[in-house]
């Protein structure tokens, strides 16, 4: 029960992903971005990549009409200081389709603007420096298509705004036929990478423990000797989380994905005690004595291997780094959990497993045990 409520509550937990909450304040870089952000009210940028015929009037007027609907989306205002108002997610960038002034559509002045004239766009394509149209247009060579790009200018914000922002940007994505487009650059790139972590963490720890069950069972060829080692590595996944959200202990896109590290880890200390388990019974010893055996000599080696480890992680919660603190505490949480299921969850589940993994006998066992007529009886 503590296990399933660790995995609901860590399906809500917060991943923190602002780069100034992660690195020290006084890093010269994070001071320059700093810098450049007050006076300019952005310090990043991110293009759009079209390619095809981008140099017709339809590709031009559409990628002018395009802009333009992002802007106005992401609360641009076009009178100074625009970058810098309250509520700007994004300013302009150079564009191709800022060469050519277009007209308003007297027909539709809501809708696209009018493409301009073939004759025009030679021209003026014709009349720019190369050293200046090289930044916005890339003529196709070989057979290849030409690239134009449309770029936007943003703000430093936490990696699952710059997401929510790339994705609002696809969404106006709906270039002519001939057309492609595409949404490029580092802040995305870095977006996509944060929200693969934030979202795939509970899934990269399923296939962690899918991993390692695949490689027990080829090893034992027993189901129950492969899977009892994992019971409570499993549950500690839950049990960590849960003990995270009470120390309210962040987790950032290095924490996050922890999940396998740890069932690396504390895997190994679990099969090293259950396969000693296995050779105390083997030899002949009962359950009892079995267990005692095996904690008694293999169980303090592992704990202190186990401590050690922890240990060493633990260090990083000394580091300046937000990030890198953050990253130790969260593996000594997760390590400790892990450790203390191994010594103190899996006895039990070696037990279980002798008796077939049967949890009704061992229920109904409990209640009479525990009901009013044992009580009676007992008095």
């Amino acid at each position: 029960m503590l296990a399933a409520g660790g995995w609901i509550v860590g399906t809500g937990t917060k991943v923190v992903s602002d780069i100034r909450e992660l690195v020290p304040a006084d890093l010269p870089a994070l001071q320059g971005v700093d810098a450049l952000q007050d006076v300019t009210g952005v310090s990043g940028e991110l293009d759009v990549l079209v390619s095809g015929d981008v140099t017709s009037p339809e590709a031009i007027a559409w990628m002018s009409d395009f802009k333009s609907r992002v802007l106005a989306e992401q609360g641009f205002s076009s009178d100074y200081p625009g970058c810098r108002a309250d509520g700007t997610e994004l300013c302009p960038g150079p564009a191709l389709s800022d060469l050519f002034a277009l007209s308003e559509n007297p027909d539709d002045p809501s809708g696209p603007p009018l493409p301009p004239e073939p004759e025009r766009v030679a021209s003026v394509l014709e009349a720019v420096p190369a050293y200046f149209s090289q930044a916005i247009l890339s003529p196709g060579e070989g057979g290849e298509d030409d690239v134009a790009s449309v770029s936007f200018l943003i703000p430093v914000m936490p990696l699952d705004e710059q997401e929510v922002l790339v994705d609002e940007i696809r969404a106006e994505l709906d270039p002519p036929p001939g057309i492609e487009a595409e949404v490029v650059g580092l802040p995305v790139l870095a977006a996509d990478a944060n929200s693969e972590l934030a979202g795939s963490r509970y899934w990269l720890t399923l296939a962690g423990l899918f991993a390692v069950a695949l490689v027990l069972l080829v090893v034992y060829r027993s189901a129950s000797r492969a899977l009892v080692p994992l019971l409570p590595i499993a549950l500690a996944t839950g049990w960590s989380a849960l003990v995270l959200e009470a120390v309210r202990i962040p987790l950032n896109p290095m924490s996050a994905t922890l999940g396998a590290l740890v069932i690396a880890v504390a895997t190994e200390f679990s099969v090293i005690l259950s396969a000693r388990y296995a050779e105390e019974r083997e030899a002949g010893s009962s359950v009892g004595e079995a267990l005692r055996l095996t904690y008694s000599r293999t169980g303090a080696a592992v704990l202190a291997s186990g401590v050690t480890c922890i240990a060493g992680f633990g260090v990083l919660a000394l580091s300046g780094i937000t990030m890198l603190r953050d990253f130790g505490l969260v593996t000594v949480v997760d390590l400790t959990v892990a450790l203390a299921g191994v010594m103190l969850v899996l006895p039990a589940a070696l037990v279980w497993a002798e008796e077939g993994f049967r949890p009704l006998p061992a229920l109904r066992r409990w209640l009479r045990q525990t009901g009013p007529d044992s009580a009676d009886a007992r008095a």
